[in-house]
């Protein structure tokens, strides 16, 4: 169980330094490439790139070093990757909508919270996973969530719905230059 906590502290920091760096990442070079793993705009969609990046990578690395021998562990990490993501987007919709705009050190706030959501629910899943992540998650499925969003990940680059997650607050455009 200590193995388990040391790993999701480390899987944390990981992602929020790694995360960090992604956000510049496709300024500084550009390339399809950066686009996928970094945001291409400012909007809330492109700035999930942080958590689910960094995440998945460190989910990759776990799961190696001791994912395989542990129970439930792919259908967990995915689980806690939406999680991080979705408390992304509950969190900076809630505190922005409260306060009318967005402040830089809230989205910070907001995304530092998340990671931290993100991994104290695998820590306590991966050490008493349940039924639930053990008889009715399928590995192969929770592969299949992950392997959907990374094709939305570059299908929304170029073609994202026109909604407000996907909106560049900045620009008013979407995606790349639409």
């Amino acid at each position: 169980m200590e193995n388990i906590r040391k790993w999701q502290i480390a899987g944390a920091a990981f992602t929020i330094i790694t995360g960090t760096l992604l956000h510049f990442v496709y300024g500084w070079f550009g390339g399809i490439v950066w686009a996928v793993i970094g945001p291409v705009n400012e909007s809330t969609w492109e700035h999930l790139k942080l958590i689910f990046w960094p995440a998945v990578l460190f989910a990759a690395a776990e799961y190696f070093a001791y994912g395989r021998k542990t129970d439930g562990f792919i259908p967990v990490r995915v689980t806690s990757i939406i999680t991080g993501m979705a408390s992304v987007v509950v969190l900076f919709y809630t505190y922005s909508g409260i306060l009318g705009r967005n402040i830089l050190v809230m989205d910070i706030l907001v995304f530092i919270i998340s990671v931290a959501v993100m991994y104290v629910f695998s820590y306590y899943k991966l050490r008493s996973p349940g039924k639930l992540f053990t008889m009715f998650f399928s590995s192969s499925c929770e592969v299949s969530v992950i392997a959907a969003i990374c094709i939305l990940m570059v299908i929304f680059i170029y073609d994202p719905p026109e909604i407000g997650m996907f909106q560049d607050p900045l620009s008013g455009g979407y995606g790349i230059g639409k």
